[in-house]
């Protein structure tokens, strides 16, 4: 090549200036003839930093997916712990076993999941709807496996100061003076009632879905979730055990004789939990049940009148059964208004966080948000 060089040691070619050809040649061309030029042969390949790779595998999830990871990662480890130090401490609980499996249940859930969303289902599908309602899954998988983990996290337990508080407020404890009502078809009917939270709290997204109004059902799913997580996080920070555990040696009678089938179904329930559950305050049926009625009355009125009776009934079960104090439903009813303005705020920053993470970056540039 007709006056380039090789440089050995910058591993480029060289050239040399050009001199001008006439006087006639502008200024400016004569600097760039005189101004040397490297070509760079071996260009350094283009890498993707770590923390850019993390930014795109979280935010290449949605909120309720990247929160589920969050929460199920550490309580896979904590229910592994839990699984083997059960045998070692001599303690006997198949809720431990239990545990482990849930937890593959979930992983299967996730597999599920990022399968479905690679697929990219159209709206109204059958994978479509398997995809919406498998994070509902997800995080009740997970509030199982909670009552496993919480006391390896936190051992500092909170209820004798809302037995406190309850004794306080009423100037009696309400689960200890409920036990003049105890009778057996009553206590079949509270059953039930408590029992109608598995229908209650997806009762809305799921009558949003089936009417093909995905927006609101997008936004009702992702409140209820997020109510979920406040909770779990609360179970965490402020470990409580239920009445029945802390009562235990209060109690004069018993729920009323002889079980029917949803007493007995309950009860085969409750034996899969650890005898020192700590998931109590706040009270998620309040929240969640709660919440269920603010986004019916929103979004479908008709389903809004039915839940009512359902949702008292509910919230009476739970102190009549001993699972909860009542302060630890007025928490609950706290939550549910913070989960409902939250939730929509999380979405829209979540999805202005995905779209700078997976646009050009001389796009990003070129816009005000790209300089953030």
């Amino acid at each position: 090549m007709k006056g380039a060089e090789w440089d050995h040691r910058q591993r480029t070619f060289r050239l040399e200036p050009v001199p001008a050809r006439s006087e006639e040649t502008s200024p400016e061309i004569n600097s760039l003839a005189r101004a040397p030029l490297h070509l760079d042969v071996n260009p350094a390949p283009r890498t993707l930093e770590p923390n850019a790779l993390a930014r795109k595998i979280v935010f290449g999830m949605r909120p309720e997916e990247a929160i589920a990871a969050a929460f199920l990662i550490p309580t896979t480890w904590l229910t592994a712990a839990a699984h083997y130090f059960a045998p070692e401490a001599g303690s006997i609980g198949p809720r431990f076993a239990g545990g482990v499996l849930r937890i593959a249940v979930a992983f299967a859930c996730g597999v599920i999941l990022f399968l479905a969303a690679r697929q990219k289902p159209s709206p109204g599908s059958p994978l479509h709807a398997l995809r919406e309602m498998l994070p509902f899954f997800l995080c009740i998988l997970i509030y199982t496996n909670l009552h496993d983990t919480i006391g390896f996290v936190n051992p500092h337990d909170i209820h004798e100061t809302l037995l406190a508080i309850d004794v306080w407020m009423f100037g009696v404890e309400p689960v200890l003076w409920a036990e003049q009502f105890y009778t057996r078809d009553r206590t079949e009917i509270f059953q039930l009632l408590y029992m109608s939270f598995a229908l209650v709290a997806p009762a809305v997204p799921l009558v949003l879905l089936f009417q093909k109004r995905f927006a609101e059902f997008r936004r009702a799913a992702l409140s209820i979730i997020v109510c979920f997580y406040l909770g779990y996080g609360l179970y965490l920070l402020l470990p409580s055990a239920p009445p029945r555990i802390v009562l235990v040696s209060e109690f004069k009678k018993n729920l009323g004789g002889d079980p029917l089938f949803a007493t007995v179904a309950a009860e085969k329930a409750f034996s899969l939990l650890p005898t020192d559950s700590r998931a109590a305050f706040p009270s998620l049926h309040a929240a969640v049940s709660l919440l269920a009625l603010i986004l019916a009355w929103k979004y479908t009125r008709r389903l809004f009148v039915g839940l009512i009776p359902l949702v008292l009934g509910l919230w009476a079960s739970t102190v009549y059964l001993r699972h909860h104090f009542v302060v630890d439903l007025i928490a609950g009813f706290m939550l549910a208004p913070i989960a409902y303005v939250l939730a929509p705020r999380l979405d829209a920053w979540w999805s202005e966080r995905r779209r700078l993470v997976f646009t050009p970056a001389e796009n990003k540039k070129a816009s005000p948000e790209g300089l953030a």
